[in-house]
């Protein structure tokens, strides 16, 4: 019985520890091995834990990148008053300079940490929703779109982050920092000791060891025809 290549990714690596447990669970005939119920509870174990932490790493990227929009936003709105108040259009001109005027009152806002970036970018919306600058917004195509887009990326960015602290809430370790314990585990101690039984009773654990092997080739399969390609 092959083991898993270590080049296997953490969530390959996590998808298959969980295929693995249902078929140990599903194959009553070998409920009752002490030591294939220790190592694979201790499977289970590393299984949730690296899953749980693969969902914090992806919940954390993809804050980051809705940071990143309304970062984008942000400077892009700069930008288009600055336009605005640098061409030789009075009327464009006094609206921009108006508009900018709030503007700059939030400058450096981008570099701010998350939650304080999130209550100034709040207090802009807010502003520029007083009713004594609609007009000047209305002047200049684009704000409105760009206010807009603002007001949608920042729901979007606290949506995320809900998401992000749910999912840190029981999170301690990294999803890396699990994989070499989780592969440790099926290759060191379930391929090997599966190997052993399967040779002394077949008849008890060809079958779990029949469909176990057939998922680590099947994967280990992927992982070869990925490294082909990347390579």
């Amino acid at each position: 019985m092959k083991k898993i290549r270590t080049t296997v990714r953490i969530t390959e690596l996590d998808t298959l520890s969980d295929v693995l447990l249902r078929l140990y669970k599903a194959d009553s005939g070998i409920a009752s091995d002490d030591y294939l119920k220790s190592t694979m509870a201790e499977i289970e174990s590393l299984s949730e834990r690296i899953t749980i932490a693969i969902r914090s790493d992806r919940a954390s990227s993809t804050l980051d990148e809705a940071d990143i929009k309304r970062d984008d936003i942000i400077r892009s709105l700069g930008a288009l008053l600055n336009g605005y108040a640098a061409i030789p259009i009075a009327d464009k001109k006094a609206a921009a300079e108006k508009l900018l005027d709030v503007f700059n009152k939030y400058k450096g806002i981008t570099g701010e940490s998350y939650a304080n970036e999130s209550s100034l970018i709040e207090s802009m919306v807010k502003d520029y929703e007083a009713s004594e600058l609609a007009d000047s917004i209305k002047a200049l195509d684009g704000v409105s779109l760009c206010l807009a887009n603002l007001r949608s990326a920042q729901d979007e960015f606290n949506k995320a982050n809900d998401v992000f602290t749910a999912a840190n809430v029981n999170k301690g370790e990294s999803a890396s920092s699990l994989k070499k314990p989780l592969l440790a585990a099926i290759n060191d101690k379930l391929v090997a000791y599966l190997t052993a039984m399967n040779l002394v009773n077949k008849a008890v654990y060809g079958d779990f060891v029949s469909k176990a092997e057939a998922e680590i080739e099947k994967m280990n399969n992927s992982v070869a025809k990925r490294g082909k390609s990347e390579a």
